[in-house]
């Protein structure tokens, strides 16, 4: 039997992992002299932006599969869920913290510097998604917002 926790630790690491990606990214784009690498580094924005929305769905579905597998007995992969609760929280409070500072970077570039990555965004709204399906998951509680 899967333990569906542990695949949701993973993906939640992986998922803060992308973050930073994009981050770093985007200091490449906004120090960027050389266009040839500005575009590469606003391609790679795109694609761990992608990765984010992507493994936000693979948290919600083992967060699925948890609540489908409840009270199975010693089948029940919740039951070993306590030992994940204390990790979570941490990698929960660093995401959301993450998700902030890539919205702040995200809405600092400029049309010269981000044309690209700011076009991908309005249109698609991958990071809005992937943030509504951990909410969905109970994996993300954004900040109270002024």
């Amino acid at each position: 039997m899967a333990d569906y926790a542990k695949r949701q630790l993973k993906a939640l690491d992986r998922i803060a992992k992308k973050i930073a990606d994009a981050e770093g990214h985007l200091t490449k784009i906004e120090d960027s002299i050389d266009n040839k690498k500005h575009r590469t580094a606003q391609h790679e924005t795109i694609k761990d932006i992608k990765s984010i929305l992507k493994h936000a769905y693979k948290v919600d579905k083992d967060a699925d599969k948890l609540e489908e597998r409840a009270g199975e007995g010693h089948k029940d992969p919740a039951e070993n869920h306590y030992i994940y609760m204390e990790d979570e929280e941490v990698v929960i409070k660093d995401l959301e913290k993450a998700f902030k500072e890539l919205d702040d970077k995200l809405g600092q570039l400029t049309d010269t510097e981000g044309d690209k990555v700011k076009a991908f965004r309005a249109e698609h709204h991958y990071l809005e998604k992937a943030k509504d399906i951990l909410q969905k998951a109970g994996k993300y509680h954004p900040a109270d917002q002024d």
